[in-house]
């Protein structure tokens, strides 16, 4: 079920002004740039990408590309740790719409790296980092914030090294240890 509430939080979140700090970067010879964000808004104002909310993610959020719906589940984002999953999801999204092609290990890395910027950006730059008790899913945090800081306050790039050991940490989490090699299955909107 399609919810005003979870478009308007949703659409919120990419028009915020502090998405358009999130600093542009290539990863895995894919680019990224949040001026795409504003864009990604309009297709949400015009029912071309949906958002529905869904009990069964309890408090998780997923972008599904098949469907072209970003399912959160939550009805409104309480805090900046919330929102930035929210921009973690539309990072997929942005890719869906552009019809990227990529493997699994890439796009969750660009979109962690994406929600770890955003929340730097909301909780400044000594602000505690995502984290996770789950050793792997804590490393691609770990990874993910520490490339992002040092876009955000050094203004550099990850390199080589950083962008395979996030690869490889993303390769290890439960979530997508099965498909990380994969192709992400963005095939336009």
């Amino acid at each position: 079920m399609s919810t005003w509430l979870g478009a308007s939080t949703v659409t919120g979140n990419l028009r915020d002004a502090d998405c358009q700090k999130i600093k542009a970067f290539s990863f895995g010879g894919t680019g990224f740039d949040a001026k795409t964000f504003p864009v990604l808004a309009g297709f949400i104002d015009r029912g071309k990408i949906k958002v529905e909310y869904d009990s069964a993610k309890d408090g998780q959020a997923e972008y599904d590309y098949a469907t072209n719906t970003i399912i959160l589940g939550f009805r409104w984002a309480i805090d900046e740790v919330k929102n930035a999953l929210i921009i973690h999801e539309c990072t997929h999204a942005v890719y869906d719409v552009a019809k990227s092609k990529m493997t699994t290990a890439i796009s969750e890395s660009i979109a962690y790296i994406v929600q770890c910027q955003y929340l730097i950006i909301k909780r400044g730059e000594g602000g505690k980092r995502l984290s996770s008790t789950n050793a792997a899913k804590d490393l691609v945090f770990k990874l993910a914030w520490n490339i992002a800081a040092e876009l955000q306050v050094n203004g550099k790039a990850p390199g080589k090294s950083e962008q395979a050991a996030l690869q490889a940490a993303v390769s290890q989490h439960p979530f997508y240890m099965a498909k990380s090699a994969g192709d992400a299955g963005f095939d336009g909107v």
